[in-house]
């Protein structure tokens, strides 16, 4: 991309409709991938952190490759 272009970034729901996936899945599909930005809003009446992810379209390319060729 050029400098200053911001990529489209996805939620775990968008990407649940491109992949054809559960949420579950996608979440551990991306959770450990370099890049994915991880928000994890302050919330102090909730004893669980929801964490909000948000996985660049260079990322979702990487993985579409990856798992296109999984022997590379």
């Amino acid at each position: 991309g050029s400098a200053g272009t911001i990529e489209k970034h996805y939620t775990i729901n968008e990407l649940c409709g491109i992949l054809k996936m559960s949420f579950e899945r996608v979440r551990q599909l991306i959770r450990r991938e370099p890049g994915v930005l991880c928000f994890a809003p302050e919330c102090p009446s909730k004893r669980r952190t929801r964490i909000m992810y948000r996985v660049p379209e260079s990322v979702l390319q990487r993985i579409l490759r990856r798992s296109a060729n999984p022997a590379a």
